[in-house]
């Protein structure tokens, strides 16, 4: 009896010792759930507010980009690439910050890739700066170089119009000077023609007769065709200062009856260019006298041994061309 008395203190002892190291254990495990609990609320607190900054953040960066799209529409397709990028960025961060067994270390992460993400929207809106100022330099350029273009097509055309000026007026001249040199050909021709009709000689006091040469050579002028054997014009060749002097030529033409002119090429018969009509006529006898400027006294004869034909016979003198003198002669 004594000795179970001896012994319940001790064991009352260990039952409180165990029951004290039973509450600390308690104390120290709850302690640790709580510190937990705290800790998982805390991260849950702090990616939440991660979220929320990440959502502005995005928000903010999209709506800067929207409004540079609307001011400059050339940007478009860049802004919506960044846009998209962006996306994909939020998509990324906001899969890592709802993930529930997430660590402080995930937490971390999260917060700097948010931090990225802030210095993406920076990077991608000093880009879009940067292409702005590009494109403000490049519209003014553009001004410059259009107001440049049409100052040149204004001077293009009026150098047009000036070329175009001067063209007609090369033609106009070109066409002007053809007239003179036609002009000048027809007057040096007239010139030339003047000169050479003011150069032929003249004839005066022609006189034509038909006559008969008899056996001593003593010429008897007749009134028959039939009896007469011979045509004779005599004539004095005027004096003409700026005429050539030495030989020249004078063509008799005997145009008979008929129209016709009388020629027999053995006898002396030819061609002359006649200057009026510019054609070749037949002439029936030519002679070249040695003129010196001074009036001459001439004769020429034309001989047919079967006599002339009755009816009027014309004599035609020429000298260079041109007529010197007509006469005609009534043959019986």
């Amino acid at each position: 009896m004594s000795s179970r008395k001896s012994k319940l203190p001790v064991i009352l002892g260990a039952a409180v010792v165990a029951l004290l190291g039973f509450n600390a254990y308690l104390l120290v495990n709850k302690f640790k759930v709580e510190n937990a609990y705290n800790k998982e609320i805390s991260l849950k607190e702090e990616a939440q507010a991660e979220l929320e900054r990440l959502e502005e953040e995005y928000n903010t960066t999209v709506a800067k980009l929207d409004e540079s799209l609307a001011e400059n529409q050339e940007l478009g397709e860049l802004i919506e690439k960044q846009k998209e990028e962006l996306s994909k960025s939020k998509s990324r961060i906001q899969g890592l910050l709802r993930d529930g067994q997430m660590s402080r270390e995930e937490l971390e992460e999260a917060k700097i890739m948010i931090a990225g993400f802030a210095a993406q929207r920076t990077q991608y809106m000093s880009e879009i700066a940067e292409l702005k100022t590009q494109n403000a330099s490049l519209t003014s350029q553009k001004k410059v170089l259009t107001a440049e273009k049409e100052i040149l097509a204004e001077t293009v055309e009026e150098q047009r119009v000036i070329e175009e000026d001067l063209r007609k007026k090369k033609s106009n001249l070109e066409e002007a000077k053809a007239n003179l040199e036609e002009e000048k050909a027809v007057l040096i021709t007239e010139k030339t023609s003047l000169e050479s009709a003011a150069s032929s000689l003249r004839a005066n006091k022609i006189k034509i007769s038909a006559i008969k040469v008899k056996n001593n050579g003593e010429e008897r002028e007749v009134k028959s065709g039939k009896r007469a054997d011979k045509i004779k014009a005599c004539f004095e060749v005027l004096e003409n200062s700026i005429a050539k002097s030495g030989p020249q030529t004078i063509y008799m033409r005997i145009i008979d009856v008929s129209g016709a002119t009388l020629a027999i090429e053995a006898l002396g018969s030819g061609e002359f260019k006649d200057k009026a009509s510019g054609q070749n006529a037949r002439y029936t006898i030519s002679e070249t006298i040695d003129y010196e400027n001074a009036s001459t006294n001439m004769c020429m004869y034309w001989t047919s041994e079967k006599g002339f034909e009755k009816g009027r016979y014309t004599i035609e003198l020429y000298n260079n061309g041109y007529i010197m003198g007509r006469e005609t002669l009534l043959v019986k």
